[in-house]
């Protein structure tokens, strides 16, 4: 029976209980003189009524009933009213809750079987407070403005950075400009006045440091009518050492070692003459010829480049020291492919090749652009990770081995985009290869991030890959942020911070300035139309799956104080008339 039935004030049952108790031994004393007359037993048993109805009126008590559960709908930013409508004529009874970002949406979420959600959606630190409850997610609200955004938060200087997004409903003749953090225009787009229109806009980074690019959209009049920042941490280039080794002279080598020089990569190149004769060249870096292939040669380097004739020409003893040399030290292997390559067995590349008919294709980041591949293309098997691809298939790829990797391609003769003025593709195309492939620097500490974004007063999450055991995270003002460890992963940690203030702030570990983060926070009125499309992507993901139904369910029913009420003013009427009327 005491299942059916709780308190509201349960955490004063016991003081309320004695206190009460207390009042009625007080009442049978005061009454005990007329102990011999009959009244004495009647008015200690209304005494005690009484006492009782007091009681229930401070705990205040509540029963368990079963009762009709009825549907609730949550309604959001933007939601639509005729939706609405149409709930209200298909559920008499349903609750309408109103949602506030952040703030707790009430008790009677416990009233319903089920909700619906009307609107842009909750944000998802909000989701916990539809957890015990189906919920289907209506979508009926369609942002306006940039809804999706691809661009590197963290860039090396040299590089191009590539701001790639979409724009919904945007007006035409209405132009997106990218800005330096001088203000001064750098590239720009002209909208076409399409539902969903994609744009590019492009520029160099020549400085190092943690600026705030902007990216404006102004009318046909040129006023300024939105202005979003996109802040960007630009770092040093890390110089790798490079060793070039070629059987005989090529252009795509010329063109490549070049290229890798005016990065400021150490180049150091190997190219026989004759056999046994050899001619070295250097770039950035002092003239220390390589002779053979051994461990202890080829530790000093990041990146070999290699012909296929040069590769099969090693004797084992050689093959075997630069094998191990990948495994153990996380050296870099790229296979410059010839003909022969592609049918040489599998166990000595790592590769397996299929025939086929096209000799022509085009990387997925230029698609417009033809160019010349060998009649092969990659077998599908586990391990093989792709670098480039076209339509699905992998153009360029590596397998690993240990801690390093080992990669090749399909295209051939890549400096043709140099000759026919692509200089951007062909720069990317290499980038991407010497980025996959370079020997890995192995930090105690990785940061990682869920979002290039943060905002004010909103959580940020970022996950920590890390060797050191219980690592102790602080942010700006030298609060501790709490981390939650992985299961599975134990190197892996999680942690959430709310920043408070509008500018760059840092995380970083106890007593080590080293391994730090650099992110900037906004206001929340930046982006609405980016974090709306991401809220609206985020709840048809986690509520679409919910069945919507209305069923008897168990409720806690307070019972109406009023008989308690009643109760006591009806004793107590009884005991002062009492009283007046057997008084002396």
């Amino acid at each position: 029976m005491m299942d059916q039935i709780n308190f509201l004030n349960q955490d004063y049952f016991w003081p309320i209980i004695f206190g009460g108790m207390l009042l009625w031994l007080v009442f049978v004393w005061k009454e005990w003189s007329d102990v011999l007359k009959s009244r004495f037993y009647v008015n200690s048993f209304i005494g005690l009524l009484v006492v009782l109805a007091l009681i229930m009126l401070a705990l205040k008590p509540n029963i368990q009933k079963n009762v009709a559960s009825s549907i609730g709908v949550v309604l959001t930013q933007g939601f639509n009213q005729e939706q609405l409508d149409s709930l209200k004529k298909a559920h008499k009874k349903l609750k309408v809750i109103p949602y506030k970002i952040n703030q707790p949406i009430g008790n009677v979420i416990d009233s319903v079987s089920s909700l619906y959600i009307l609107g842009g959606g909750l944000k998802s630190f909000d989701f916990w407070q539809l957890e015990k409850v189906p919920t289907k997610f209506i979508n009926g609200y369609s942002p306006k403005g940039i809804t999706k955004l691809n661009y590197p938060a963290n860039a090396i200087v040299g590089d191009e950075l590539v701001v790639k997004g979409s724009y919904s409903e945007g007006k035409k003749g209405n132009r997106l400009v990218l800005s330096n953090p001088r203000g001064a225009g750098i590239d720009s787009i002209v909208l076409n006045g399409l539902a969903q229109e994609d744009f590019k806009l492009s520029m160099n980074l020549k400085l190092v440091g943690k600026f705030n690019y902007t990216l404006i959209e102004k009318d046909s009049l040129a006023t300024i009518l939105s202005s979003e920042p996109l802040p960007l941490h630009i770092k040093e280039l890390k110089s790798l050492k490079i060793l070039m080794v070629n059987n005989f002279p090529t252009f795509e080598t010329k063109y490549l070692k070049n290229y890798l020089a005016e990065v400021g990569h150490q180049v150091t190149i190997r190219t026989q003459l004759t056999k046994n004769k050899f001619k070295y060249e250097y770039f950035n870096t002092e003239k220390q010829p390589f002779y053979n292939f051994t461990e202890k040669q080829l530790e000093a380097y990041d990146l070999l480049f290699m012909d296929f004739e040069s590769y099969s020409g090693l004797s084992k003893t050689n093959l075997s020291s630069l094998w191990n040399s990948i495994k153990n030290s996380g050296m870099g292997l790229f296979l410059q492919p010839t003909t022969p390559f592609f049918t040489v067995a599998p166990e000595r590349s790592g590769f397996s090749f299929i025939t086929d008919k096209t000799i022509k294709t085009s990387l997925a980041f230029s698609p417009k652009l033809r160019l010349n591949k060998f009649p092969y293309i990659f077998e599908s098997k586990f391990g093989l990770e792709q670098i480039h691809q076209y339509k699905n298939q992998p153009l360029t790829a590596y397998h690993r081995m240990v801690n390093g990797r080992i990669g090749t391609t399909v295209l051939q003769n890549t400096y043709e985009l140099l000759l026919n003025g692509d200089k951007k593709v062909y720069e990317q195309f290499w980038a991407e290869v010497v980025t996959s492939l370079s020997k890995r620097n192995f930090t105690e500490t990785e940061w990682h991030y869920d979002s290039k974004f943060a905002f004010k007063d909103e959580p940020f999450q970022f996950k920590i890959r890390t060797t050191l055991e219980n690592p102790e995270v602080f942010n700006d003002d030298s609060a501790q942020i709490p981390l939650q460890q992985d299961i599975e992963i134990p190197n892996n940690w999680y942690g959430t911070t709310y920043p408070k203030r509008l500018e760059w702030q840092q995380l970083h570990f106890k007593n080590d300035s080293l391994s730090t983060y650099d992110y900037y926070v906004m206001d929340t009125l930046h982006w609405k139309s980016l974090s709306e499309f991401l809220t609206l992507e985020e709840n048809q993901r986690y509520f679409n799956g919910a069945t919507i139904s209305q069923k008897e369910t168990k409720s806690w029913v307070p019972i109406n104080q009023f008989w308690f009420f009643f109760i006591f003013i009806l004793g107590m009427g009884y005991l002062w008339l009492a009283s007046k009327l057997f008084s002396k």
